[in-house]
Order: structure tokens, then sequence, then C-alpha cells
């Protein structure tokens, strides 16, 4: 795991405080997160013949996602999309 400044911290843990913040309000708990760009993201979810309830987008920086991600995972307990991929500008949830 890449070691963070503390400024970078802060930045992490406002991303991580606005994304439970939308699991709170979503109280689903058959939620999947990952990292990808919004418009692949809606291509694979066509393609793959999946259309999930809700996706929520949240913008980060690319060297976060994925430690995002993994927090989510370890953490909160939910499961990584297959979508997910490293170093993308979104973190998104799908319901």
């Amino acid at each position: 795991m890449p070691t963070f400044n503390e400024h970078q911290v802060k930045e992490i843990n406002a991303i991580i405080a606005s994304i439970n913040t939308a699991l709170e309000k979503l109280k689903s708990k058959k939620c999947e997160i990952g990292s990808r760009d919004r418009t692949t993201l809606q291509k694979l979810l066509i393609a793959n013949k999946t259309k999930p309830a809700n996706t929520t987008f949240f913008k980060c920086k690319r060297e976060y996602s994925e430690t995002i991600v993994s927090h989510f995972v370890s953490e909160k307990g939910l499961t990584k999309s297959k979508f997910t991929m490293k170093a993308q500008e979104y973190i998104f949830l799908l319901s």
C-alpha cells in the first residue's frame, strides 16, 4: 500500500466520508464497489446485460482509487465489482 502525506490522507478521508453517506442512504447490503471511468462502466454494464437499480459515482484522484476501494472491501465488507480497475478517476457503487 502506498504511503500518503497528511494532505492526501485528508482528501482520501473526505472521499470515504462522502461514500459512507451514500451507503447510509442506500441501506442495501448488496452493494458493489469499484473504480472505473463513467462511460466505460456504462458500456460494460450494457454489454453484460447487467442493469443495476442504482449507480453512484464519486470523483477522486487516480492514485487514491485502489486505496479507497480496498478500504471498503476490507473494513465495510462490500463486494469488489468485477468491473473495477486500478488508477481510475471515479469510484462507483452498484446497488
